[in-house]
């Protein structure tokens, strides 16, 4: 069994399997399970030493056919029950969904017209996504950072629009409230820029008024989260009533989460996931989207013909997507030659003296975005709109270079070169950045806001869409807020969903730490759409980029 923390949770779980029992070997094989599942695998994988014999043997471990407490696979894969269920139950929901297609009338036309204007050879892999959407129940859109999944998602939207029999209601849906809002922000601005593009006379100009934009939710919401129960009030047994479900931001929805979803969609309503399969895991146990991917590679797989991978780029400048595509590819020379290109580069970082110098020379390369948001009256929506500007992404929250650390060092810079008195948590130009749901105020995991101080004192604005997907800005008091950070730096998971114009990404120097991964790194790197800064030891970079994270579970052979 492989090393890692261990958890104490872990071990009164063991405990009690060992009490309740009587098996030592069942209660090592348990302590592995909860302790690997803690670490995002749906399992944990037995090793040599193992008493299979024993296991097998035992009341509590069965082979899935029913239920029982551990399933224990010929491979030796041993599971929680839980993780069993949802992984059979999601395996052969996504494999029921592939076999079902209505039969569809030739698209070739429909897809000429919502392209018209657009260049074929770069569009090649939207058009081909576009034409194999209708029809299916279940289709999946990957892709890196600005490779046109949301363009693409509403011209699939429209050809199922264009060819169902009856006008299908839409769902859209994300992991966190950030990505839901990104989406909608998205979705409207694509829906502005095809209507620019549509002749007079397309009948899909009236269609886009039944896409919605300003509806996107969390898939908590979407399910009906009833947080007192910790149950869903949507499942197998209260089926959504849309007819089309998009869910954005799919590598961050975990096994249970996708599970769920599954259950809650009608049979013969669609399911599109969008989303990157290179960049970060959900924190929960599963690799969902990078399962369904890899597995669609074989020409064996249910799921063939269900998944498009779209590989031109169109948001971030060419030189960054290079770099991306190198990480992507695990490409460890990559490393030697950082510097070359203004749009990533590495700084070292490896002590308080070299962190604080890269904090400096952050601080002087935005000096005018500071004096802008601590210093002057700033416009809350043009505020908002500059610290989307610039991020520091941290791997880690505490530690010497985790986001807590860096905020206070900064703080710290604040004092010293503008003079501001930012000893007291709330003052005037501090961002936050929310970190728990927040349904009764409308705030979510990872909306971004800003204290401005004003008539009414300091307030705390966030970004927000009305009814019609308009842009407004609405202000908390900072006593009602929930629970929140400061937001100067933040940690890379909770960046994911998000944009920045420049990035600064601090990794721990060590080479040997746990948390560095390609994942990790890709991520970081692909929420800055011009510019990255690389804060860490050339040791700890070429760890990040050859280490894959490989999460231990059966969906993919399942799906394979």
């Amino acid at each position: 069994m492989n090393e890692s923390i261990d958890r104490t949770i872990d071990h009164a779980f063991a405990a009690w399997v060992r009490r309740r029992s009587g098996s030592d070997v069942l209660a090592r094989s348990a302590f592995a399970a909860s302790r690997d599942e803690g670490q995002g695998h749906s399992c944990t994988a037995l090793d040599a030493e193992s008493d299979f014999a024993a296991l097998r043997a035992h009341a509590w471990v069965g082979d899935g056919a029913a239920f029982s407490p551990f399933v224990l696979t010929d491979a030796g894969n041993f599971y929680l029950w839980r993780n069993w269920r949802h992984e059979s139950r999601l395996a052969e929901a996504l494999s029921r969904r592939a076999a079902e297609r209505a039969p569809v009338v030739d698209t070739s036309a429909d897809v000429d017209e919502l392209f018209a204007g657009t260049d074929e050879a770069s569009t090649r892999l939207q058009r081909a996504a576009v034409a194999a959407v209708a029809g299916k129940r279940v289709f999946v859109l990957t892709g890196g950072p600005g490779t046109g999944k949301t363009s693409t998602v509403l011209r699939m939207l429209l050809m199922l629009l264009r060819h169902a029999p009856s006008t299908p209601s839409i769902a859209l849906a994300a992991p966190t409230g950030k990505a839901a809002q990104r989406m909608s922000q998205s979705i409207a601005s694509g829906k502005d820029d095809l209507l620019r593009r549509l002749s007079a006379s397309s009948p899909f100009r009236a269609l886009l008024d039944h896409v919605p934009h300003a509806q996107a939710q969390t898939l908590h919401r979407l399910l009906d989260y009833r947080a007192h129960e910790n149950v869903f009030a949507r499942g197998a047994d209260s089926p959504l009533a849309a007819d089309i479900v998009v869910v954005d931001e799919t590598s961050m929805v975990d096994l249970a989460m996708m599970r769920q979803l599954f259950d809650a969609v009608r049979e013969d309503a669609t399911i599109i996931l969008l989303g990157d399969a290179a960049q970060l895991y959900a924190v929960e146990a599963g690799s969902v989207l990078g399962d369904i991917v890899s597995a669609a590679e074989k020409e064996s797989s249910p799921l063939a013909g269900h998944v498009v991978t779209l590989r031109h780029g169109w948001r971030a400048e060419q030189a960054l997507s290079r770099n991306l595509d190198r990480v992507r590819a695990g490409d460890v020379d990559w490393v030697e030659n950082l510097g070359a290109e203004d749009s990533a580069r590495r700084l070292e970082c490896v002590d308080e003296k070299t962190l604080r110098a890269r904090i400096d020379g952050w601080f002087d390369t935005h000096a005018d975005d500071f004096r802008f948001l601590l210093i002057g009256d700033p416009d809350p929506a043009e505020a908002l709109q500059r610290l989307r500007g610039f991020q520091i992404l941290c791997a880690l929250r505490e530690s010497a270079f985790g986001a807590h650390t860096i905020n206070t060092l900064l703080r710290e810079t604040f004092e010293k070169r503008l003079g501001v008195d930012a000893s007291h948590e709330w003052h005037h130009g501090r961002p936050v950045i929310v970190t728990r749901n927040d349904y009764t105020r409308d705030l979510f995991n990872g909306d971004v806001g800003i204290a401005l101080r004003g008539p009414d004192g300091l307030r705390v604005w966030f970004e927000t869409r009305d009814r019609d997907g308009k842009t407004v800005m609405r202000s908390l008091s900072t006593r009602t807020l929930p629970a929140h950070e400061t937001a100067w730096a933040i940690t890379i998971h909770r960046s994911q969903g998000s944009e920045y114009g420049e990035v600064a990404v601090v990794l721990p120097p060590q080479p040997d730490h746990r948390i560095l991964s390609r994942e990790l790194l890709y991520t970081a790197m692909s929420r800055a759409s011009r510019r990255v800064e690389l804060w860490t030891s050339a040791d700890s970079l070429r760890t990040a980029v050859s280490q894959p994270v490989r999460r231990r579970g059966g969906l993919r052979d399942r799906l394979g």
